[in-house]
């Protein structure tokens, strides 16, 4: 059967005469062929026009978990045991329901392009994760084992390689600290990995929402001027060039980097301006929350205003060793209305709307996700444990048309029944709007090419 909506038209030697006698047996309902094509065309199924819209991209990474099933894919005709607590609410966008505790970010879902239907295999935090956030599955399926040299490179290393910001700018921001397990190991698939350590993020490993909240590393020591300093830029230069005969470790020449990164920061008074959140007017600082990831979401709003390519905003954690993340084994119904909703509802909806009022929105891409969703029946603790075969992302800006859903979750949100988005089919999309085609080459350091998404662009968000 052809499908009018959904697949492309085969046209000329490559429409079957089949299909050539259905569509003249469609004409007398007034569905001939050039008002099929406008129709189809209409339907804007065309990734190309948007490869290459966002110019910086915001990926918002809920490290834990948030239950699907209690977020953005409610099942409220599920049997008890499955179904939410949570009721859901009509929402800005027609057709859209999210949980009625996001009161904030329902008026702004005209905005987000919902996809119910990701899906992987790995119930693990440390590899999801890593898969999650690189696009590639990592060799091991495990837990509690540290970052290394051979993990897949983030995304954002991706973008640092291919795509680097100008200006003396860093290219890649993570915040508020890295993601780790609660004995403190530290997830794959935050770094440079397998391309070099010169690609790991410039690392904010502080809390914003400190009064005291400064970086260090941009901070001139007491007795030095930005003049002192470039002159020392001048002579590091001079340095190295005067060893660039001697073979270098790839540790060395990373550290070599480092310094000439730490140095253009420093010396730049925009990037240092970039960085200062006391100079955003409290109003505004009071209307993204004064906690930890909404301090973060302004902060990444204004380092991507500057210039900075991508920013990795992470759920963090209160208190070393104790797990405040969206891992809700127990008590996930009250740890959700009472401490986890309320920290990202307003910041988020205040993102957008800032994004909106600046004139960015139309080219800046924000993606919610985590490493996997919850299990579709309650434990015993009245929590939700891990589950890989589902789960829930959303997208905004970047031209997307918002106010609709991609793809679909079963009667329990236990698996995909339409449209199965892989991670590797994220990275794709994700590369494919900041302009990077996901058939790119890149060689690690080793100088063995591979390919830097294995998936497909998402054609359906189009």
């Amino acid at each position: 059967m052809l499908d009018l909506l959904s697949s492309p038209l085969r046209l000329c030697d490559r429409l079957s005469r089949r299909e050539m006698l259905r569509l003249g047996g469609l004409a007398p309902l007034g569905l001939s062929l050039p008002a099929l094509l406008a129709a189809q065309q209409a339907q804007g199924a065309n990734p190309q026009g948007h490869f290459g819209r966002a110019k910086r991209c915001l990926l918002l990474f809920m490290w834990g978990g948030p239950a699907h099933q209690d977020t953005f894919d409610l099942t409220p005709d599920a049997a008890d045991g499955v179904r939410s607590e949570f009721k859901p609410i009509d929402t800005r966008a027609p057709g859209i329901q999210v949980c009625e505790h996001f009161q904030h970010l329902a008026k702004h879902t005209d905005k987000l392009s919902i996809i119910r239907s990701v899906t992987h295999s790995d119930n693990n935090h440390s590899t999801a994760a890593h898969w999650m956030l690189t696009g590639h599955k990592h060799r091991l399926t495990a837990e509690n084992f540290n970052a290394s040299e051979s993990d897949h490179p983030h995304l954002g290393s991706i973008v640092s390689r291919l795509k680097p910001a100008s200006g003396g700018l860093p290219s890649f921001v993570s915040l508020p600290e890295k993601i780790g397990t609660t004995i403190g190991a530290v997830a794959p698939g935050q770094f440079g990995g397998m391309i070099g350590k010169r690609y790991d993020p410039f690392p904010i490993d502080d809390k914003p929402d400190k009064p005291d909240f400064a970086i260090s590393s941009l901070k001139l020591p007491g007795e030095l001027d930005p003049y002192r300093v470039t002159a020392r830029k001048d002579l590091l230069a001079t340095i190295e060039a005067a060893r660039r005969d001697l073979e270098q470790s790839r540790d060395v020449a990373a550290m070599t980097t480092y310094h000439q990164q730490a140095l253009d920061l420093i010396v730049s008074s925009k990037t240092r301006q970039a960085f200062d959140l006391r100079s955003e007017p409290d109003a505004v600082r009071d209307r993204y929350g004064r906690k930890t990831f909404g301090q973060g979401a302004l902060l990444a709003r204004r380092l991507l205003e500057a210039g900075v390519k991508l920013v990795t905003v992470y759920w963090h954690r209160d208190m070393p060793g104790v797990d405040t993340t969206w891992d809700t084994h127990g008590q996930n119904f009250k740890q959700l209305k009472d401490r986890l909703i309320p920290q990202v509802d307003q910041p988020i909806a205040t993102l957008l709307d800032e994004l909106q009022e600046r004139g960015m929105l139309d080219d800046t891409l924000v993606v919610w996700f985590s490493e996997f969703g919850r299990t579709p029946r309650v434990n015993k603790a009245a929590g939700r444990d891990h589950w890989g075969p589902c789960n829930t992302v959303w997208m905004a800006g970047a031209g997307l048309p918002g106010g609709r859903h991609y793809g679909s979750s079963d009667a329990q949100a236990a698996y995909p029944a339409t449209n199965p988005v892989r991670p590797a089919d994220l990275a794709a999309t994700i590369f494919h709007l900041l302009g990077i085609s996901p058939e790119s080459i890149v060689q690690d350091i080793q100088g063995r090419p591979f390919k830097v998404a294995d998936g497909d662009v998402i054609s359906g968000l189009f």
